[in-house]
């Protein structure tokens, strides 16, 4: 008999080609899925698709609530269908466990959810949700041993905002098999963005290194994939600081198009200012960029530096642009493989997973 899980996300992609929709969480549940032939998952999603008809992706069995981004005061009403949901899904499927993304809704639905039905329970924290901020840790206090983070980065911040840390870390990895041949040759980028254009992505701080670069390197080449609500205030300053021939704003890129460019890139730029562990550096170290990062990883990783200095930053990318010859290769730190073995070992004993 196969082993069965309940995941309970906030959002998730309607069909595969919506790649930008929450990416980490929906290769870890495509790679979970296609390699655990033992397990078997169904997920239950909050907000978005809108829609409440079940659907399949790649053999997972989705089931939408539908709730929407209305307002603050629709997660009673999002909660209350949510674990209705997963009452009358137990009943027909004996779960073994439930896991949560994010501590917030989707965390409490699984929290009601194990009382009733008295099995695990665990909520992988993803990014944002350690801060001070978030009313969910609050009001419902987490059991530190279901705990789990993204990075050890994430543990400190959650140390940080809430005084203590998660008992597990399952960090971000990316699936090798979604990316192209590696690029050894002529890479025609010189530096590449990726992220949503709003306030927390810190774009005008890109665009400001930039323009510092373009003082040594007239010609510097930069894009940013990505689209939101700071794209007319960023294009205004890329003309206003004459850079419309060095930066370019793709606007929406999908995932694996974005993973393309970053295999024709020297340099990720990673201006965001709050990550768990961003998917975007992963990918980009697996395409064989150099990544420099506004934010720590708390590891010591081949090829990715972190500063926070305007000054220090413009130096150290003045130093890679310079280099004749840019060694390329691949850096995967961390591994998907390992991820997935993290979180199936919180349900169940790991010597009994069975890959394809």
């Amino acid at each position: 008999m196969k082993k069965r899980l309940l995941f309970i996300v906030p959002i998730f992609p309607n069909r595969i080609e919506d790649d930008t929709i929450v990416p980490f969480i929906f290769q870890f549940c495509l790679y979970l899925n296609d390699n655990f032939n033992d397990l078997e998952i169904d997920i239950i999603t909050l907000r978005y698709p809108i829609k409440k008809e079940k659907y399949t992706l790649n053999s997972l069995n989705i089931y939408p609530i539908g709730g929407g981004f209305k307002n603050k005061w629709n997660s009673l009403f999002i909660i209350c269908k949510s674990v209705l949901k997963g009452i009358a899904l137990f009943k027909n499927n004996r779960y073994d466990g439930f896991l949560s993304f994010w501590y917030s809704d989707a965390a409490i639905v699984g929290k009601i959810l194990k009382r009733i039905f008295k099995i695990p329970h665990y909520t992988w924290m993803q990014g944002q949700d350690v801060k001070s901020d978030n009313k969910y840790l609050k009001i419902f206090k987490p059991e530190k041993d279901k705990l789990i983070v993204v990075g050890k980065n994430q543990n400190k911040l959650l140390m940080q905002y809430q005084g203590f840390k998660a008992k597990t870390i399952a960090n971000v990895a990316v699936n090798p098999k979604n990316f192209p041949q590696l690029n050894i040759g002529k890479r025609n980028i010189d530096i590449i963005g990726v992220g949503n254009l709003g306030a927390l992505k810190n774009y005008s701080f890109f665009i400001e290194i930039i323009a510092e670069l373009k003082k040594t390197f007239k010609n510097i080449h930069a894009i940013i994939c990505g689209d939101g609500e700071e794209r007319e205030m960023l294009s205004n300053k890329i003309e206003a600081l004459g850079l419309t021939e060095n930066i370019k704003l793709l606007g929406y890129v999908s995932n694996k198009k974005t993973r393309e460019l970053m295999n024709d890139s020297k340099i990720l730029l990673h201006t965001s200012k709050f990550e768990g562990n961003s998917m975007a550096i992963q990918e980009a170290l697996y395409s064989g960029c150099k990544v420099m990062s506004t934010i720590a990883l708390q590891e010591n990783i081949l090829n990715f530096f972190f500063e926070k200095d305007k000054n220090l930053i413009v130096q150290k990318l003045n130093l890679i642009i310079s280099q004749e010859a840019i060694q390329t290769e691949r850096v995967r730190h961390f591994k998907i493989e390992d991820t997935a073995e993290t979180i199936y070992s919180c349900f169940f004993d790991s010597k009994e997973s069975k890959t394809l």
